[in-house]
């Protein structure tokens, strides 16, 4: 059942957990204070993830002993220590010890090899005779034990291919054959049972579970999508598929027949292809299930863990067949999870669709997903908001945010964040965003989601048609798949997924509903398929039977299990057939549901809405992932409710109005961009409440007139250098390209670069510089050496130093120059100025420092002296309201901003953190006529500081490339993200 007083103030288990980026040499102590940091700043505690910039051997008794002193502080201090499998990323190398052990446990795959000669030799598994037809493509292939070539023939040798040791992101050896078990074993050996063993009494307790991470059958093997490109060399391109050594001998006792009979079957358009790759693609998916996913699952389960994690490329049915299919996996995780990446959402619906629909249907009660990379160092509150509601809305309750660095030193900073960080200006009121997301955790882990439509997963169809040579045909099924499902969210029709491996196992007709595990459905909808399994359409038939409805979108499936089956017709002749998804909704509209949505605004399904049943009440999470438009949203519920509003961004909770028509519960709600609203409904009578009707009387504009302070010391960002070439200095050339020169002169040889700091005036003020490598031999400026050993501070991480150069810095040029040995981890990076002065951007690193001027005027502070500004402003002003004839009855302060967050004041009172970039605010109770005092402080990020500072286009996507490779996307220019105060006026109304 609901509390509220767990709504109110969330248990520590449905707090966000992030990746904690272990990253450095590591310190136990500087890790105690982090995860304080952490606890305090609102989240449940972290994922202590190995990860690139790892200096602390992994696995290593020092590795151990740092993790049990954040063990034993997390115990302390109330939090959670989730652990994490692997030294980066994919999950199974083992930070390369796995592969260490010998070729067995190295990734393969088969490589086909088109010639018109075949070979032999011990990596050939076998040959193909072929005929050639047109284009000399494939038409009959007849497998051969020898022979010589012969004319007008092409021959296709099958070789088996096992990775090489070499890969540097896998320890110097390479991925691993996951579809082992033995290697599987080894894996569990090497990196799950020590992490059990050093931590046994919280195992379970404050170590809950742990991560996987993108366990895969493609990597470190030769590619098998792709486009077919012009050749050197070879004759005919190659293609590759995933394999294992004891493959054909698993996939005879399950199908009753030797898969290496029939590979060319697997590429070309043969024989009886589309049953041979729908069993190709099954088997593979079980085979990694039982070596893998099974296996872990098993372990964790006699161990006391809770296995969860994410698999690789989930997004589409053709990227997730690089684990055969995503959906039968989750299955064996405790929490499954799901990967989102970039500042985006629909991109990710069917990711979020597949891995919510398996847990609810198979009750799980928390559904993670890795939250928020590659969004970089600027993301806002709404930001964080909007992507985290979409995501609720389709069943995530466990943010796993991605990612929070130990250390930000060199490369580390540009690791695929959000970089969520104390040193992030919005720091003090992350908790703002994280209650927020604790308390709709809570609310939506509770009961069984209320759906009414299932769709059948698709998956099958690829299986059958996909080919490396052609993916046309399993393209158009993920095509025309995807219009399905947004149709359905035009629709406002929820739905959830039904994969036919787990449907075989758990699906079932109960009173005219098909369900699978606990989840009832009343309709189902067949997709535009190919094929379908034998097992969906037995279930199916006694869904029909018993008056259940199944719906058919066009092209219809012909095949049964990958074979051309007349007997389907019998089947689909009891089966609504339509042409189109557009034609489902008259079709849904005739069918009795127990929740209906309307929103005429939204034609183009941007609200979301999930429905929840906890005992006798419903919980109701409505979401408008616009972030651009209103939507207005009528909710019907089939019987007597009282309404109740839960806000988890206060913890407030109060009676919502809402209306009783013919035995539903209709409930109105206004959504603004990026808006939400969680709403409770008991049994009982709704509460019919008198509308209230305001009439704007007047508008203030409050353009001008403002008094800005800025809160922190501004920052000049130094990545433009000189480097010195025997006597001569170079042109100023980015920090990319500046490491690059000096990494040619070899590891050992010395190198100066030297930076140019433009002061029109000398700053009044103390002045800092800061510099965040520990392997400089020498800083001058002006001449005069800096004392390295003794630096004042930190500044942003505990290394990133700080230097008092006050009385270095004079007006005119100044001249810091760098000294420097290339060692084996060159981090050579920006140097930052700090101090009271203001900055004009310049291209090529010659931006100028002045004297500040008053800011009066709302806009963008970038270009008023504050490009590289990363704190915290005040906007100040006063606003006289008069008391005019009738006086007003309600005043609004309406903000438009770009900045992390707003804080709004009126007359020395708090009255609101505003995560919304475009809000209004009630500040009713808080102004008075005659003279009143607004001040908004603007809550800034570390993106113009850290960057990436140089890119053009798109920033939806940030990655460490973004950061260090000078291409035609870079530019000498400085590319800003707008901070300031756009707009602020107050609206009076009166009541009409």
């Amino acid at each position: 059942m609901l509390s509220e007083s767990d709504f109110k103030n969330p248990p520590t288990w449905f707090r966000g957990v992030p990746f904690w980026s272990i990253n450095d040499k590591l310190n136990s102590d500087e890790l105690v204070r982090q995860l304080r940091l952490l606890i305090n700043g609102g989240f449940g505690g972290g994922f202590f993830h190995a990860r690139e910039g790892l200096l602390t051997p992994f696995l290593s008794d020092e590795w151990f002993k740092a993790l049990k002193a954040t063990v034993e502080a997390a115990s302390r201090e109330g939090g959670f220590i989730w652990l994490y499998d692997e030294d980066r990323w994919p999950s199974g190398f083992a930070g390369g010890h796995v592969p260490a052990l010998g070729p067995e446990h190295r990734a393969r795959s088969i490589v086909m090899v088109i010639n018109a000669t075949p070979f032999k030799g011990s990596d050939v598994m076998v040959v193909f005779k072929c005929a050639p037809g047109d284009g000399l493509i494939p038409r009959e292939c007849w497998r051969i034990n020898e022979g010589k070539a012969e004319d007008g023939y092409l021959y296709l040798s099958f070789i088996r291919h096992v990775a090489s040791p070499g890969e540097p992101w896998y320890g110097g050896f390479s991925y691993v054959d996951l579809l082992n078990s033995s290697t599987v074993d080894k894996f569990i050996e090497i990196a799950y049972k020590p992490h059990v063993e050093a931590l046994k009494e919280y195992v379970g307790k404050v170590v809950p579970g742990i991560f996987t991470d993108e366990p895969n059958l493609t990597s470190s093997r030769p590619p098998w999508r792709g486009r077919l490109t012009l050749l050197r060399g070879a004759p005919f391109p190659q293609y590759a598929l995933p394999w294992t050594d004891n493959f054909p001998e698993y996939f005879r006792r399950i199908n009753g027949y030797d898969i290496v009979d029939k590979l060319p079957e697997l590429f070309f358009n043969i024989g009886s292809y589309t049953k041979t790759r729908y069993d190709y693609w099954r088997t593979l998916t079980m085979l990694f299930i039982e070596s893998f996913s099974k296996r872990i699952y098993d372990w964790c389960n006699a161990n006391g863990l809770r296995f969860t994690g994410h698999y690789l490329m989930e997004d589409t049915l053709l990227s997730q067949l690089v684990v055969g299919a995503v959906m039968p996996h989750y299955e064996y995780m405790h929490v499954p999870g799901m990967d989102h990446l970039c500042l985006r959402t629909w991109e990710m619906f069917l990711t979020a669709k597949q891995v919510a629909s398996v847990a609810n249907q198979l009750g799980k009660e928390r559904v993670l997903s890795e939250t928020y990379g590659a969004t970089g160092h600027h993301p806002t509150f709404e930001d964080r908001k909007w992507i985290g509601d979409f995501l609720y809305a389709l069943g995530i309750n466990l943010l796993n945010h991605h990612l929070v660095p130990y250390s930000l030193r060199g490369r580390r900073k540009a690791d695929y964040g959000l970089t969520i960080h104390w040193s992030q200006p919005w720091w003090p009121y992350n908790k703002v965003i994280e209650d927020y997301f604790a308390r709709l955790s809570y609310v939506l882990s509770q009961g069984v989601r209320l759906v009414d439509v299932l769709v059948l997963h698709p998956i099958g169809s690829v299986w059958a048609t996909y080919s490396p040579v052609n993916e046309s045909e399993a393209v158009a099924v993920n095509e025309k798949f995807m219009e399905v499902l947004r149709g359905l969210a035009r629709m406002h029709v929820d739905f959830e997924l039904g994969d036919e491996t787990i449907m075989a196992k758990y699906g079932n007709v109960s009173g005219g509903e098909l369900t699978i595990g606990r989840a009832r459905y009343r309709v189902v909808v067949i997709p535009p398929s190919y094929t379908i399994a034998a097992s969906t359409i037995n279930v199916l038939k006694r869904f029909i039977d018993n008056g259940g409805l199944v719906v058919a979108i066009k092209p219809i499936p012909t095949m049964i299990d990958g074979v051309e089956s007349p007997t389907i017709n019998d089947f689909l002749s009891k089966v609504k057939i339509v042409d189109n998804v557009g034609k489902l909704s008259e079709i849904l509209n005739s069918v009795e549901r127990s929740i209906i949505v309307n929103s005429p605004s939204d034609k183009d399904g941007e609200v979301l809405t999930h429905v929840r049943s906890v005992g006798g009440s419903l919980i109701v999470f409505i979401a408008n992932t616009s972030r651009v438009k209103d939507h207005e949203v009528e909710v019907s519920f089939k019987g007597s409710f009282k309404v109740e509003d839960w806000d988890p961004l206060t913890g407030s909770i109060s009676n919502y109005p809402a209306s009783l028509r013919n035995g539903w519960t209709l409930v109105k709600v206004t959504l603004n961009p990026v808006g939400s609203r969680l709403l409770v409904l008991k049994p009982g009578e709704p509460l019919i409440e008198r509308s209230v009707n305001y009439v704007k009387v007047g508008e203030v504009k409050l353009s001008s007139d403002w008094v800005t302070r800025r809160l922190n010391p501004n920052i000049l960002v130094l990545d433009y250098a000189r480097v010195k070439v025997g006597s001569n200095w170079s042109e100023p050339m980015p920090m990319p390209k500046v490491k690059d020169t000096i990494l040619s002169l070899g590891v050992g040889s010395a190198y100066t670069i030297r930076f140019e700091v433009n002061a029109t005036e000398k700053p009044q003020g103390k002045l800092s510089l800061v510099v965040e490598s520990d392997n400089l031999r020498r800083i001058t400026i002006n001449g005069h050496e800096l004392n390295l050993s003794k630096p004042t501070g930190t500044w942003l991480d505990w290394n990133f130093k700080t230097y008092d150069v006050t009385d270095l810095i004079k007006d005119g040029i100044n001249i810091i120059e760098v000294e420097g040995i290339i060692g084996l981890e060159p981090d050579l990076e920006p140097l930052y100025l700090l101090g009271e002065f203001a900055v004009e951007a310049k291209p090529k690193g010659q931006s100028i420092i002045h004297r500040e001027q008053p800011v009066t005027s709302l806009g963008d502070l970038t270009k008023q002296g504050y490009p590289f500004y990363s704190g915290a402003v005040e906007l100040t002003r006063s606003v006289r309201i008069v008391n005019a004839s009738g006086g007003f009855d309600k005043v609004e302060l309406i903000l438009s901003f770009n900045a992390a967050l707003a804080i709004v004041y009126v007359n020395g009172v708090e009255v609101a953190r505003v995560i919304q970039r475009n809000s209004s605010v009630d500040i009713t109770k808080h102004v008075r006529y005659g003279d009143n005092e607004i001040k908004v402080t603007l809550i800034g990020t570390l993106g113009n500081t850290l960057g990436p500072l140089h890119r053009k286009g798109d920033l939806s996507c940030v990655g460490p490339e973004t950061f260090y490779i000078v291409n035609e996307s870079w530019t000498d220019e400085y590319v800003l993200r707008p901070f300031g105060l756009e707009d602020a006026r107050l609206t009076l109304y009166r009541i009409a």
